[in-house]
Parts: C-alpha cells; structure tokens; sequence
C-alpha cells in the first residue's frame, strides 16, 4: 500500500549473500515486498468467489493454443487449466508447428482421446500467427479466445466471460485483467489491472492482452493473424478487429496468468527486439487504413512507439484564459505562449471578470501588444461561466481552455494536441503538467475514486515509471483538468459546454464526464509537458472550513448530476486503491462493510505496552485509518480496534488485517510482524477533534495523530 515506500526507507538491511548497492537492494526490497502484499490479498479476494450462476445463454468457446518445442511442466499445466474449467462448453484446439521435441508430441498424444481436445500437427514450422490460424480453422465455437502454452488460466476464465454475455450477448470482444507467475508457477506478481475499453490507450501499447475472447465470425472476416507480424501478431489482430466493432467489455478479475520465462517478454520487454518492430508496423497499418497521418517516435523507457498525430487541417485554435488581478503571471504565461508555440493559427480571448484599474490597464496593454481579445466583465468568480463567455466570442473550430498559471516550455506542444484532437472519437485532450522548474507531477490525469476525484500520481517524480507508463505514453482517461484542456468546438457545444452552477470546483470534471457519456474517450498527451503553477490564481480548496464545504457540496451536485460515476471510474480498475491516487491495490474490496462503529462510554486501560503507528488518516466521503500495532514487544496478530475520543463522544472501530511485508524487513524479520498491520474505513462520524488510540486485548495507547471531521 502506500505507506510501503516510506517504511522501507526506515527498514533494516535484508540478509543477502553478497554486497550490493544499496539503490539494488531497496529496489529488491519493495518488488519483494509488493509481490508478497499482492500474493496475500489477491488470494483473500479469490477465496470469495462463486461460482453457481446458472446461465441462459451457454455458447461455445473454442481456446486457440499454438505450441512449440515447449517444456512438459509447461505445456500440461496449460492444458490442464482448461480442463479445470467451471464453464463446460468449451473446445480445445491445440496447433503443434512441428515441434522438434519428441516430447510435445508425446504429451499431446495423451490427450487426443478427448472429445473436446483438437489437434492438428503442421508439417512445417509456419511461427506462431500461421500456427495459430491452423487452431482456427478447426474451431467451431461462436468465440475463440487466445492462449500461449506455457500459460494458465484461472478455472473460472470461461465462466466469467459467459457470465459477461450474459449480460450483454451482443459483446464481440471481452478482455480481462492479468497477472504473472514464475518458470514454476510458484509465485503470483505483476498484476495488469487494466481500464475498461480505452482506444487511445490501445494505440500506445497492447494493453488487453490475455485473457482475449473474440467472436469467432469477425476473426474469420479479418482473416485471423497475419504472417509477418510475429511477436506482436496479438497486438496488430486485436487493432484490426476493434475497427469492425465497439461491442467491446473489460473483466476486472485475473483470469489469466502469464509465465514469466528466461526468453520470454513477460520477464523482459527487451528479450525479442524484432517485436518493436512488428508493434510499429502494426500501428503504421492501422493508422493508414484509418486515413490518418502520424509520425511513431520511439518512447526508449517504455520499449513503445508514441503515435503523434499531424493535423491535416491545421484548424484555428482558440485560446481562452480566465483571469483577475494576476498581471504578473498572466504575462508569463502570455509571453510564453506567443514567443515558443511552433503552432501559429490560433487566436487567444481574455476573460477577466473584475480586475482592479491598475491590473485592467495592463491586462489591455498585453493585448494591445499580442493583439488578442480582451473581455472584461466585472462579476463574482465563477470560472466555468468564464469559460463560456470566452466560448461564444470564439472564431476557432478548436477550444484550448488554458489557466492563466501556465507556463509554456515546448514549441511542438499545441500541435501535438491539435492532431490528436482531431481524431472522431476523442472528446478532451489535456497534457502533462509538472510543477514549476521541476520533474514533480503535477496532472497525468484525473481518478474518479471513492473520496472523489483526484490528480493520479501528483506530486511524484516524472523521472519515475508509475503502472504500465500511465505517465510516459498516452492513456484514455475519465477526466483532463481544464488548467489545459483541448476540445472541438462542436463538441464542446454537443455537451452545453461547462455548467454555470459549478462556479469554482469540478467544473471540468462534470465537463468531462458529459464528453464520456456523449460517447467520446478523454485522453492525456504525455508529450505535451507544461508547467503549472497551480494555486497561484485562486488558492488551495483545503486550508479554510469554508472552502472544503464549498467543495464538498460541488462534489455531491457533481454526482447528483452523473449518479453513474459515483464511485465509478470506467478508465480505473476497481481493484486498485479507492483511498489513495497512486494505483496501490485496493485492500477494502474483500473486506468491504467489515469495519463496525460502535458508539460507547467505555474506557480502554490506558498503558505503553501497545506499540503502534498510524500511517495514514483520510477524511472524505469515508474516513480512513492505516496503520500497524504490537503488543509487548511481540508482532500482534489478534483483533485491533481503534479508539476515538473526543471531548463529547467516543467510537470504538473494528479494522481489517492487512499483510505488511515492510514491517517484517523493519522489524528484523520477526515472526508475525508481516500480519501486524491493520486498515478500517467507516462512514462519517460526528464533527469534532479526536485523539485517536489504538486498542489491543483492551488496552490502548495513544498515537500522536488527530482525526478532525468538519
């Protein structure tokens, strides 16, 4: 979880059998200790499943397998996982391309006796997309669904795929989450938690992967994989495919394990470098049967080709800059935005709603200079209804809603987003922003989570890779904040622009989600890196009662408005933190409803012998407490409550036993110390201040942290 990065930079040297450098040996650390932490609750998670849903539409899947000169302890896993299966309906088309090894014919040999298991042996080596269209050719289910044969899927893979078309019987392609495993299968690390349908995103890098179920008739049509393409023959269909059709639906639970293999790119991207240039090509097609035009720049970090799109009708952009009284860095980012900006058809309109004489007067001297749109309107501030002003005084086929706060540090930014702009199916295009002369994120994109919605990764080095490159390369998500956000004037239009009764906060979230409903996909540029100087307009929303109400009632009109993304991100996995903006996992999906507040006037005993820390206090839309305990010394395994006291009232809380690798490194390894953390979420409770303690076999020690609800 989150508090993991900095315990480890407390923890005591691990025990290993030579000298490393201690960078080495805390990055081994924390994949050791997010290994384990994920092991522990994915399992937990699992253990709740059931499987006893009777279906009324049962269709066929046939699972396309090719194999090749591949270990038994490899193969009969694979094949056994099918087997295994909930769902019964099912064929197994099994494609040798001629193996050398004696042995794959002879594990195959076993299993022809099968009336579900098809074989076909090639007479010649043919790689891996011919092989696998050998094993289409013999399928007859209505969809057939990929599989690598030193993989294993999860035994209710096909069962949550029919439950999925059940739901809705017209899906042509289903994709689900992933994870990985070792050479033996021993260990589960790495999970994919991936986002639902996100085109853009899919543009960047193959992210649906396994477990792909596709309709059997469309595969046909595009005539299955294609030759040439080999290392990314996966990647270059499934783009193919989703050009036929958007019936596409994510499952997100690991269905599918990966095997991670000396030679394979699931332990290393850069083990087959002939697959960077099958993925380019693949792209390079799609972009040319689409009509579009792009230059693919490689992105080194990522072993991925960024797709940069060119204009084709270099459209006027305009710009519209809300502003008041902030001449200073108004200049700065005007400055910038005429003197570095490679992209010249644009035009830029001014809305100030108030600014004192002296400001005013400056404000018309800058735009006397650049000779650009001044509009003065003296009004309360009301930043979505500024927007609009500056909306209907547009000339341009493109709106770029810019903060006054921005700082331009890159000619080729606006270009670049105007060409991803243009795509028909994007609605907002927002950009990276770092803070001030530094690598500090500050927006990658936004994340609609339980407490509502916040910045992913902000206030993280860039110079870091945050979960499958959601900072390096382009990604789909829900929303882009308006500090810079790019969008087609009919668009914008279409949605009645930005909401007039959302003056200060949020406005350019409930924007954004208006673009998702209208059926458009919101993305962030990566490549486009601007500074933000975020809060010098207008101030921080947290630092006074007032501003926190004011934003907490915005929040709830907000939902009120979209009651569907209450607590719904369709571009975040639910199994990742709901508490927290940086893709941790989500430790209150098992747990869920488990943590009781009781209302009482007992009184722990009050002692030292409770050894604790709270790492994390969160008040939102629920409150939450993270945090770890011993008892006389010793890791302590048993129930754990927490105590808050105010002058008023006190509440007694259950908590959640959560795995805590970290401790065990801290602690030196003793025994138990790994189960010795604890984690509650609880509904609101009265306002007030209150001392928090913590509880073990009733006794309590006070921690030196306050829980304030407003």
């Amino acid at each position: 979880m989150n508090t993991i990065k900095q315990n480890i930079k407390k923890a005591a040297r691990p025990i290993y059998h030579k000298v490393v450098p201690e960078k080495v040996r805390a990055r081994r650390a924390a994949r050791l200790n997010r290994s384990l932490e994920y092991e522990t609750w994915i399992t937990m998670l699992e253990a709740n499943e059931s499987y006893d849903e009777k279906f009324e539409y049962n269709p066929k899947i046939s699972i396309l397998v090719p194999v090749y000169n591949v270990l038994n302890r490899h193969l009969i896993p694979c094949i056994e996982s099918v087997l295994n299966q909930v769902y019964t309906n099912w064929e197994l088309c099994l494609a040798d391309d001629c193996s050398s090894w004696d042995s794959v014919r002879e594990t195959l040999a076993k299993y022809e006796g099968n009336e579900k298991i098809k074989i076909v042996y090639r007479t010649e080596n043919g790689h891996i997309s011919r092989c696998t269209n050998s094993a289409l050719e013999i399928a007859t289910g209505e969809f057939v669904a990929f599989m690598d044969c030193d993989d294993v899927l999860r035994p209710n893979a096909l069962y949550e795929v029919v439950k999925k078309l059940n739901e809705d019987p017209n899906l042509d392609f289903i994709y689900s989450d992933e994870d990985k495993i070792d050479d033996d299968g021993s260990n589960r690390h790495m999970p994919h938690f991936k986002p639902d349908w996100s085109p853009d995103t899919l543009m960047s890098h193959m992210y649906t992967c396994h477990f792909g179920v596709y309709r059997r008739s469309i595969a046909n049509e595009i005539g299955g994989l294609r030759a040439g393409y080999e290392g990314a023959q996966d990647y270059d269909f499934t783009l193919r495919f989703t050009e036929k059709t958007n019936k596409i639906a994510h499952i997100d639970k690991i269905l599918y394990h990966w095997r991670e293999r000396k030679e394979s790119t699931a332990l290393d991207p850069s083990a087959k470098p002939y697959i960077f240039e099958a993925a380019k090509k693949s792209k390079e097609d799609a972009l040319e049967r689409r009509g579009l035009k792009a230059n693919l720049e490689m992105v080194d970090i990522m072993y991925q080709y960024r797709v940069n799109y060119i204009s084709q009708t270099n459209p006027l952009v305009s710009v519209i800059i809300p502003s008041k009284d902030n001449y200073k860095v108004l200049k700065r980012c005007i400055e910038t935005l005429y003197e570095i900006t490679r992209y010249r058809n644009f035009e830029v309109i001014l809305v100030d709603n108030g600014s004192n004489d002296e400001n005013k007067k400056l404000y018309q001297g800058l735009a006397d200079k650049y000779k650009f749109k001044y509009i003065y309107e003296k009004m309360d501030f009301n930043f979505s209804r500024m927007c609009n002003i500056g909306a209907k005084e547009a000339k341009g086929e493109y709106y770029l809603f810019l903060n006054d706060d921005i700082e331009i540090i890159n000619d080729e930014w606006l270009e670049r987003m105007v060409g991803h702009a243009e795509l028909e199916h994007v609605g907002a295009v927002g950009a990276k922003l770092l803070y001030p002369n530094s690598k500090l994120i500050q927006h990658i994109g936004v994340i609609n989570i339980a407490n509502g919605p916040v910045h992913a990764f902000a206030g993280l080095s860039d110079e870091n890779i945050y979960y499958f490159g959601r900072n390096k390369i382009d990604y789909n998500w829900l929303t882009v904040t308006a500090a810079c956000l790019l969008v087609k004037a009919s668009k914008y239009e279409q949605v009645n622009g930005f909401n007039e009764k959302m003056p200060v906060t949020y406005n350019d979230v409930e924007f954004c989600f208006k673009l998702v409903e209208a059926g458009y996909y919101n993305v962030v540029r990566n490549d486009v890196i601007l500074y933000h100087h975020e809060s010098v307009s207008r101030g921080d929303d947290l630092l006074s009662k007032e501003k926190f109400n004011r934003l907490m009632s915005e929040q709830n009109y907000m939902y009120e408005l979209h009651p569907e993304f209450k607590n719904y991100d369709p571009f975040y996995n639910s199994n990742l933190a709901q508490h927290a903006a940086d893709f941790s996992y989500n430790m209150f999906k098992e747990s869920k409803g488990k943590c009781v507040v009781t209302e009482s006037d007992e009184r722990p005993v009050i002692c030292k012998k409770v050894v604790n820390a709270i790492d994390r206090v969160y008040v939102g839309d629920k409150c939450v407490i993270e945090g770890w305990a011993f008892y006389n010394e010793k890791p302590y395994n048993g129930d754990v409550k927490i105590w808050l006291k105010s002058d008023k009232k006190s509440y007694f809380i259950t908590t959640q036993r959560t795995y805590r690798s970290d401790l065990a490194i801290h602690f030196k390894r003793k025994i138990g110390a790994d189960l010795s953390g604890f984690v509650c979420e609880f509904d609101k409770i009265d306002a007030g201040k209150y001392e928090i303690y913590v509880c073990c076999k009733n006794k309590a020690t006070k921690t030196k942290k306050e829980l304030i609800i407003c």
